[in-house]
């Protein structure tokens, strides 16, 4: 890799971090649009820039394994670490909602019927996500920084924008790490979106108690 080369991700990480904390800290507490209309417009950014990325830093890096098993393994991987926390969601969501109001509150907390069209939702902006932080940042630490270092910073760097929630936020960055961890490994990105969009409804459905569907139209309204 050429010192032009990293000298560009050197540049183009410096600018991304001073933008990125800069929002932070004006906007510390947003709506989510923002976030959306930020992502919307680095993912253009970064597919005008896609070329490189897959050219010039991930063929650096080519998978170790055919696509057939790569495929496999990582939706095995993440299917082994996303159901375990889906049924702790769950009895967590069933405890609180008999707390609250007996098995009826319960039920109606699990049994939410727009889960289901809200995972739907939530899928395309997991997607997203993974999409900046594996392909694009991953991929640019990789080629400055050892790999343990690389998949650190990338999970930590998906979770800050969870901030100020910082349970969430600790959340974020285990299973960020992960993520990063299976895309480096295995370079599909579909079963990270699946997990993450699995992990964030159910949280918000059952451990908060929050119905996605009518936090997004209040916020569009």
């Amino acid at each position: 890799m050429g010192q032009s080369v990293k000298h560009r991700i050197l540049t183009e990480l410096f600018v991304l971090g001073v933008l990125t904390t800069v929002f932070l800290v004006v906007f510390p507490k947003r709506p989510i649009y923002l976030d959306v209309l930020l992502a919307l417009f680095a993912l253009g950014l970064i597919a005008w820039n896609a070329r490189f990325t897959r050219n010039s830093i991930w063929a650096q890096f080519p998978p170790e394994e055919d696509l057939q098993t790569r495929v496999r393994r990582s939706y095995l991987l993440a299917s082994a670490f996303t159901i375990p926390i889906i049924l702790a969601f769950a009895a967590i969501g069933l405890a609180l909602g008999y707390r609250e109001s007996g098995w009826n509150g319960a039920w109606a907390r699990f049994l939410n019927y727009h889960l289901p069209l809200a995972f739907v939702l939530y899928l395309p902006w997991a997607l997203l996500q993974q999409f900046l932080f594996q392909f694009y940042l991953l991929g640019r630490l990789l080629t400055l920084f050892p790999t343990p270092v690389s998949v650190v910073v990338t999970g930590m760097a998906y979770s800050l924008v969870h901030l100020p929630d910082i349970g969430v936020t600790l959340a974020a960055a285990a299973a960020g790490i992960f993520w990063t961890f299976l895309y480096r490994r295995y370079r599909v990105l579909l079963p990270l979106g699946l997990s993450h969009a699995f992990l964030g409804s159910t949280f918000y459905y059952w451990v908060c108690g929050h119905d996605l569907l009518m936090v997004w139209k209040e916020m569009l309204q």
